[in-house]
């Protein structure tokens, strides 16, 4: 590969973590959307390293079980992502008000040391979601059995 090919796939690359980053974070996230920048870019996502737009889909109200399965399907690295703050999709994940248990479990089954990670403030995600305002009860209850399941001493963190 010489080194324009290279420079010409970084940059494609780029542009596409930019365009997922620019849906994630909007009020327009949909799976539809998504796949849509998907098939426009190929094969592509194989030269994606940046997975900040992950993050922002855990965090989107909009996100929902099939959003997060698709981006697994093609970037399984982004379950185990850190930011430079130290936060995991995870993390962002449990600060959704419309959070489910699937999608925490779904980011769970992706990186099971998630749920022991710790933030740059010594937080970790069962701290976060307990700090959700206005998520529904029965879903946080869900959620926080859940996390506990999955590492009782975040109760003791």
């Amino acid at each position: 590969m010489s080194m324009s090919d290279n420079n010409s796939r970084q940059a494609a690359a780029k542009l596409f973590s930019e365009e997922l980053l620019e849906l994630c974070e909007s009020g327009l996230l949909a799976e539809k959307g998504l796949r849509e920048i998907i098939e426009r870019h190929g094969n592509i996502y194989r030269h994606v390293g940046d997975y900040e737009f992950f993050g922002w889909a855990c965090m989107n109200e909009r996100v929902t079980e099939g959003i997060i399965q698709c981006l697994l399907g093609l970037f399984p690295a982004a379950s185990s992502a850190i930011d430079e703050d130290g936060w995991s999709p995870l993390h962002f994940a449990c600060c959704n008000k419309n959070m489910t248990v699937n999608i925490i479990q779904l980011l769970i089954d992706a990186s099971p040391d998630s749920v022991r990670s710790v933030t740059n403030k010594g937080r970790m995600p069962l701290h976060l979601l307990c700090g959700t305002e206005d998520i529904d009860e029965i879903a946080a209850v869900k959620i926080f059995t859940l996390l506990v399941e999955k590492c009782p001493e975040a109760l003791h963190h």
